[in-house]
């Protein structure tokens, strides 16, 4: 009876247990969907009765160990050690360090000066022990649903919360066995990036020590296109490549091999912490240990048990590593491959097997990869076929070649680098180009609970039915009806809704019409520089586009863009516009005229050219309407660009309330409008506040004529300009106009039902 016991089994409840230790206890019921599994295995009286007890034991402890989130308070002095992710970027050094109390903590330490920062630069951070005033934060709110959160990113990291330190006590020296182990990463990336060409930096220490901090935004975003992603991650596949050479140039070297077995089981677990010790790795280096035991004759045990039994320990030692991406990757792709042996042992060509590989992982790891990044590559089921083989048979094993010959014979290893580096840029061209194609990545969005779940049951039943050798034709429904219903669902909706993001000090809005008629994006946001770049200025700006508003573009499931209406050329207002030419398809762009003669304009009608895109000026009194919904510009009239007062001024309305978007209008611009449209019968007009609520816009004249029943206020907290100022305040209160602030309630969604009625969305910070 002992032998019939499934560690699969006992390992689901434990991942069951540590959802609900750290969510609604209720998640314990999912073991429940066990009962059919056990009431089949009738013979297995023990396994049931160990998945109870995993499932209430394994809740009970990590309820008990789960981090509770510390409030802002006074200052206070600790003593933090960095982790191998710290970095420096401009002037602070950031990331998650531990106390002397074994807490995880995300930390930053800003600099004093320039030489304090070289001084860093040249220093292993995690060899040291530092001890600074400071005191924990409160944690920044995300923009919206679909971008990051700080609280969840100290979630899936176990940390306790945001300590900021504002004074340098003292360093000392520190030393332990991980830092050893993490000084020789540190010397090894040194290695790297002073003997390897600049082309092949990145991709050495993505996979050779599993650093892909020095990643490109754009050569990641052509990776994520076209699913590869996965190969710069250290997988089973580096961990067992590494294995077979050791294992077999110690066996040419006569060693007997149960000592090489044992050699390695002791290596192993040290290059998992080398590599970074990322989930993919530990799975891989933990799962080879329990084969080589198994070869070695030590105990017996299938595969899916020995992945099972290396999921339950990583979730018992660290619980929060259930809620992080790589770790639900790694493992259900590995656990999809092992319960497919069966489909993958029929065919008898090398090629189908590859394909069927990709297809296997890629159908298993979807509802994953669209709930936490709500895109799907279409064209990895065929460009995997490629790039599997040549990352595995080519660049993998010549990179682990180039290491060790860079340390050992360096004139040999720039003759190969003479030959791999123009073979490397051929591929990286044609990545380039692959990724350039359209219509290759599905953008259904982020599906909710319901959803998610009918995706997962209909690929598991797939996978049964093609075990089953139910033909493809028919067991494919499986899969294409919860798809369909993911992709269509958005084009169900029957309300006209209007979102203003919070984009920090700036303007970004979204309009997305019924059923999906079309989708308008009002500027994107974006950074305002001041002075040149200097040693404070983080070496990757924030990008405004990428990290805001082109999240929540894919997070809604709009791969789409019918007009992106930029207002004028100032930067808070469309320098965040490259970032979503590059991400999502744009039919039309309109602008000001004259705004394409400014410098900041540059690099988006660089793009529009490239991509065909036509970008069309627009002036007071071009209309159109999608069924009752009405679009009026009442500005800017033609003449010479004048910066602000030359703002698109777009006008719409519903069956309920009307809506003025005026750009950064000024007080000048206003007068114009109401001189021109003073008679008008604005409505129920909700009014997006000029120029962030600045002076000079928002004239008591202006308010006075309007009467809008609520205004929205976009601008960044605590910013430099004192938006909004006090006197703007002041004359919506005179009018008793209701006003929101992104800054304040993050970003605000106004949903128009047919009726006329509507509901305002916010998160409140």
């Amino acid at each position: 009876m002992i032998g019939e016991v499934r560690l699969i089994y006992i390992c689901l409840p434990v991942a069951v247990s540590a959802f609900a230790a750290y969510g609604p206890a209720q998640f314990l019921f999912l073991n429940l969907l066990l009962i059919p599994i056990f009431l089949r295995r009738k013979k297995d009286a023990l396994t049931p009765i160990l998945a109870l007890m995993a499932s209430l034991l394994s809740y009970l402890f990590i309820s008990l160990h789960i981090p509770e989130l510390k409030e802002s308070g006074s200052s206070e002095t600790i003593t933090l050690i960095w982790t191998d992710q710290v970095k420096i970027d401009g002037s602070k050094l950031k990331g998650f360090a531990k106390t002397d109390s074994g807490e995880t903590v995300y930390a930053l330490l800003k600099f004093e000066n320039e030489a304090q920062k070289l001084q860093f630069q040249s220093m292993h951070i995690p060899s040291y022990r530092f001890t600074v005033d400071g005191a924990f934060q409160d944690l920044p709110a995300s923009a919206h649903e679909y971008s990051l959160s700080m609280e969840r990113y100290l979630k899936m990291n176990g940390a306790v919360g945001m300590f900021e330190s504002d004074k340098l006590k003292s360093v000392e020296i520190h030393e332990g066995f991980r830092t050893v182990l993490s000084r020789h990463r540190w010397n090894v990336k040194n290695h790297i990036q002073n003997s390897f060409p600049d082309s092949l930096i990145t991709e050495a220490e993505a996979l050779l020590i599993g650093d892909r901090s020095g990643m490109d935004d754009q050569v990641a975003s052509n990776y994520r296109t076209l699913g590869i992603t996965h190969l710069f991650a250290i997988s089973g596949l580096h961990v067992g490549l590494l294995t077979f050479l050791f294992r077999s140039l110690l066996i040419r070297l006569s060693n007997r091999i149960e000592t090489i077995d044992n050699l390695l089981i002791i290596l192993l677990p040290f290059y998992a912490v080398m590599a970074g010790g990322a989930p993919s790795v530990w799975r891989a280096v933990s799962v080879t240990i329990l084969i080589l035991l198994t070869a070695t004759n030590r105990f017996r045990m299938r595969m899916d048990d020995a992945l099972a039994m290396s999921a339950a320990g990583f979730i018992i030692w660290q619980p929060f590593v259930v809620f992080q991406p790589g770790f639900q990757l790694s493992y259900v792709a590995a656990f999809s491959l092992v319960f497919s042996t069966r489909i993958l042992s029929r065919p008898s060509s090398a090629f189908v097997v590859s394909f069927l590989v990709t297809t296997i992982t890629q159908l298993a790891l979807y509802p994953v990869l669209l709930y936490h990044f709500y895109e799907l590559s279409i064209s990895s089921f065929i460009v995997n076929l490629f790039y599997v083989p040549l990352y595995s048979f080519i660049i993998l094993p010549l990179n682990i070649v180039l290491l060790f010959v860079t340390y050992i014979l360096p004139p040999i290893a720039e003759v190969i680098f003479l030959c791999y580096v123009p073979f490397r840029g051929i591929i990286e061209k044609l990545t380039v180009f692959l990724a350039s194609l359209p219509y290759q990545v599905w953008v259904p969005g982020r599906p909710g609970p319901l959803l998610s779940t009918f995706a997962v049951i209909g690929t598991f039943l797939f996978f049964i039915a093609l075990e089953r050798r139910v033909h493809v034709y028919r067991a494919i429904s499986f899969v294409l009806i919860p798809a369909v219903l993911l992709h269509f669902i958005p084009y169900v909706q029957t309300d006209v809704r209007i979102t203003y993001l919070d984009v920090g000090q700036g303007d970004s809005i979204v309009i997305e019409l019924p059923h999906r008629r079309g989708v308008y994006v009002i500027d994107t946001g974006g950074n305002i520089s001041f002075g040149e770049p200097n040693w404070k200025t983080p070496e990757k700006a924030f990008e405004v586009g990428r990290n805001i508003v082109v999240p929540y573009l894919k997070g809604r499931g709009i791969q789409k863009i019918d007009k992106l209406i930029l207002t004028h050329a100032d930067s808070d207002h469309m320098e965040g516009a490259d970032e979503v030419l590059e991400e999502i398809r744009v039919r039309e762009i309109h602008i000001s005229p004259g705004s394409e003669k400014e410098k900041t304009m540059e690099e988006i009608l660089r793009l529009a050219v490239e991509k065909g895109i036509p970008v069309l000026a627009m002036t007071e009194g071009v209309t159109w309407s999608v069924n009752y919904i009405e679009f009026f510009y009442l500005a800017p009239s033609k003449g010479a660009y004048r910066g602000n007062d030359s703002s698109l001024v777009l006008y719409i309305t519903t069956k309920g309330p009307s809506f003025l978007f005026t750009g950064d209008l000024e007080i000048e611009g206003e007068g114009k409008l109401l001189k021109r449209y003073g008679q008008f019968n604005w409505g129920e007009l909700i009014l997006k506040a000029g120029h962030h609520g600045s002076r000079t816009s928002s004239s008591d004249e202006f308010i006075r004529e309007l009467q809008p029943v609520l205004s929205i206020f976009s601008y960044g907290k605590e910013n430099r300009y004192g938006h909004p100022h006090a006197e703007v305040v002041e004359t919506f209160e005179n009018y008793q106009v209701p006003t929101l602030a992104t800054a304040d309630y993050g970003s605000i969604t106004i949903s128009v039902k047919r009726d006329g009625s509507y509901t305002i969305l916010t998160r409140e910070k």
